[in-house]
């Protein structure tokens, strides 16, 4: 571990990050001296659909995030709202109203993507994009995260558009072409962030009339190219026609394209960076770790780095997910059973080679917002005989008469499938259950968790922002519908308990961080003694990042914002190494 940790420091520490002045012609102004070129990411989740109130999973939220834009932005190194979209806002004095104005001449890109400009982004297109997340359509993934209790009305819009009925959406006021306000039941002060979620892109009602939601074109700074651009190979091109400004008034984004490859595996995607065929891979496998400080020393010890080995705490929590109601796992001394019967320490150290930020034995909350005291939540730790007993209780001695249960993993990234073959030990040894697992596509594993078809499903969230709100609001029961036909999203589980929405409101409802965060741990200590979940370890992501890039910013949730990314030559980083 020493060698790890020493060079963890170097790497971290050793890269200079630096725009480059001077200027060049371009179509929407100048270009900053050092702009052009293609950044090249690699991923293994394959993305159903880019269309942001869809998406359900990091990569298709970070290509929507290039093609689309929403009214606010976040600093992708403080994680603060910016504005996007909207060039500033005003807050009522109650906290309740927030009057947007948008930046005048921003165009949507040309619907049959050959440059030039769409229409214009106007409040019309605001309205009918909140209006379509407050609409009841069974690719509505994100009604109850952005509008639900939150913007005025948009409970009962929803509720008369599931009836096919036509409402107005009380907290949207229409002020002028440029100009508009939404009302909110309560004072939040996370609402601006969550306005920075891709999901929340301004939509070009134009645009949707015609693609509906096959629609890939956005206000964003990067156009999908539809040419080049298949499933396991998205190309997006530089937008001519994007507003973005640096502070020379050099035009943005500073990439021409940005080249993301959908890989069947993290270790093909290490095999491609070593190879010089990518520039970024978000996430490497654990135990290639060592592997690459070790065989690349002289490389980390160049000045800058030949490329930057990254490590950081982030907002991501990985757990498994029950069925709960799904015998055998609607019984909670069963759930719990299986809680303690779980040595984290160990899949930590053996498996993921010490990988993680820390084994998950407190809440679904990761320990990295500040004040937010997850240490006070009871949650578990590795307990074989507290196991034992709770599944006696539960009329299963020793596992007698237990059903075989499945385990469904997601494929692509191989240490979920150590780590199930881990628990699987795990769960045999102390329990004497046999849990049968299989490595499904991300897609077709998805599908059957939120149709609540298995027993226990692989499952993890990143931070939608920067809040403990964000990973509470995946077991909020107030939004599971009756109808177990109908797709329940985030809560896949389909978690229901009136004591922990009631904690979970009243921590999303408070004007104050102080009061919001004693409601949200009253919430999460009951999420925990329900346990529809195990919580296994709050992620730690080592991420592989070439020195050529310039002004890519990292951060805990993984919040990418190209418009201000340079990549320099390979003639010019070997100048700058010299």
């Amino acid at each position: 571990m020493n060698i790890l940790l020493k060079y963890s420091q170097i790497i971290a520490f050793s890269a200079v990050l630096a725009a480059c002045g001077g200027q060049k012609d371009g179509s929407n102004g100048h270009r900053s001296e050092g702009s052009g070129g293609f950044l090249r990411i690699s991923e293994v989740t394959l993305p159903k659909t880019i269309f942001p109130q869809a998406t359900t999973n990091y990569i298709e939220g970070l290509v929507a995030g290039q093609i689309h834009e929403g009214l606010v932005r976040l600093n992708p190194k403080t994680l603060e709202p910016i504005p996007g979209l909207a060039e500033k806002w005003e807050i009522s004095d109650d906290g309740k109203t927030i009057t947007f104005h948008l930046r005048k001449g921003v165009y949507f890109q040309n619907p049959e993507n050959e440059g030039g400009k769409g229409s214009e982004v106007t409040s019309n297109d605001v309205k009918f994009t909140f209006e379509l997340l407050c609409t009841d359509r069974p690719s509505n993934m994100h009604f109850a995260t952005v509008c639900k209790d939150r913007i005025l009305g948009a409970n009962e819009y929803f509720e008369a558009t599931s009836k096919g009925q036509k409402s107005d959406l009380k907290g949207f006021k229409l002020i002028d072409k440029y100009t508009f306000s939404i009302t909110l039941n309560n004072a939040s002060g996370i609402f601006l962030q969550i306005l920075a979620n891709p999901v929340t892109s301004i939509i070009s009602e134009e645009a949707y009339k015609v693609n509906y939601e096959n629609l890939k074109v956005g206000a964003g700074p990067f156009v999908y190219n539809t040419k080049y651009s298949n499933p396991k190979h998205i190309v997006l091109t530089r937008n001519e026609n994007y507003y973005g400004k640096d502070e020379k008034g050099n035009s943005l984004p500073y990439l021409d394209s940005v080249i993301i490859n959908i890989l069947n595996s993290t270790e093909e995607g290490l095999t491609a960076f070593k190879e010089g065929k990518c520039e970024y891979i978000g996430t490497i496998p654990s135990n290639s770790v060592r592997m690459i400080v070790e065989e690349n020393i002289k490389d980390f010890e160049n000045h800058p780095p030949s490329f930057i080995l990254e490590r950081s705490s982030e907002m991501v929590s990985q757990y498994y997910v029950f069925n709960i109601n799904k015998a055998p796992f609607n019984n909670v001394k069963v759930r719990q059973a299986f809680n303690y019967a779980i040595d984290r320490d160990k899949i930590i150290d053996k498996v993921l080679q010490g990988q993680a930020y820390g084994p998950g034995s407190y809440g679904i909350t990761p320990p990295t917002f500040n004040t937010y005291k997850v240490s006070q939540i009871k949650g578990y730790s590795f307990d074989p005989e507290k196991a034992r007993k709770l599944l006696i209780e539960a009329g299963y001695p020793k596992g007698v008469g237990f059903p075989e249960v499945s385990l469904l993993v997601n494929s692509g990234n191989s240490r979920n499938n150590t780590v199930a073959a881990e628990i699987q030990k795990q769960i045999k040894e102390v329990l004497g259950v046999n849990i049968t697992f299989e490595s499904l596509p991300n897609g077709d594993k998805f599908n059957l968790q939120v149709k609540g078809q298995g027993h226990i499903f692989r499952d993890g969230w990143i931070a939608d922002y920067p809040s403990p709100e964000s990973f509470l609001s995946v077991f909020y029961g107030e939004p599971v519908p009756s109808d177990t036909g109908k797709v329940s999203y985030p809560n896949t589980q389909r978690y229901v308990n009136a004591e922990f929405d009631k904690y979970y409101k009243a921590g999303r409802d408070a004007r104050n961080r102080d009061s919001s965060y004693v409601n949200f741990l009253r919430a999460e200590q009951i999420l925990m003694d329900e346990a529809p979940l195990i919580v296994l370890w709050y992620e730690s992501n080592y991420r592989l990042i070439s020195s050529r890039l310039k002004n890519f910013n990292v951060n805990p949730m993984r919040y990418i914002d190209l418009t201000r990314v340079m990549i320099s030559s390979a003639e010019e980083n070997k100048e700058e190494k010299k």
